[in-house]
């Protein structure tokens, strides 16, 4: 049986509505609705709330739902991606000031200012193998040339690529 269903089945034995359920969840009916219909899933602190209110373990609140168990890996992916998003937002910020900053003639890209620059590709390797480990333990499979070719180019004594 599928979380919807099951969360469903069990909501109704306890004769509780969904916005009974909603208010002691702090969510909103259409949220309940849309978990027992199947069109998302709670994230895991609500799981473990909507146990201890339903009274049910983890266990049998998820064993039988393949695409909740998928959901899961999905969100632990996006959490562990957001990071180094956010790395790759600001190198390239601090790339579009350092250029911008040159072409206005407040700085010029001498030996100094190539220190944020340098700085700025010491991050994007830090972020590229971030994200090959990331795929690596997930199995994205997310191996493009563009990732092998920068990772060559910073690390041209290495002689690895990304992928396995």
């Amino acid at each position: 049986m599928e979380f919807g269903q099951h969360l469903k089945q069990v909501r109704t034995q306890k004769k509780m509505s969904q916005q009974t359920l909603a208010n002691l969840l702090f969510v909103t009916r259409q949220t309940i609705s849309h978990w027992e219909n199947g069109k998302n899933y709670p994230d895991f602190n609500l799981l473990i709330r909507l146990s201890d209110i339903l009274d049910l373990s983890l266990d049998d609140l998820l064993r039988e739902d393949e695409k909740m168990k998928e959901s899961f890996t999905e969100q632990d992916a996006q959490r562990l991606l957001k990071p180094i998003y956010r790395w790759l937002l600001l190198i390239d910020l601090c790339f579009a000031i350092i250029l911008l900053l040159d072409e206005f003639n407040v700085i010029h890209l001498t030996v100094w200012g190539a220190i944020p620059v340098m700085i700025s590709l010491f991050a994007l390797v830090h972020v590229l193998v971030k994200l090959a480990r990331i795929d690596r333990y997930y199995h994205f499979g997310m191996h493009y040339s563009w990732q092998n070719a920068i990772y060559k180019v910073l690390h041209p004594l290495s002689g690895k690529n990304l992928q396995k």
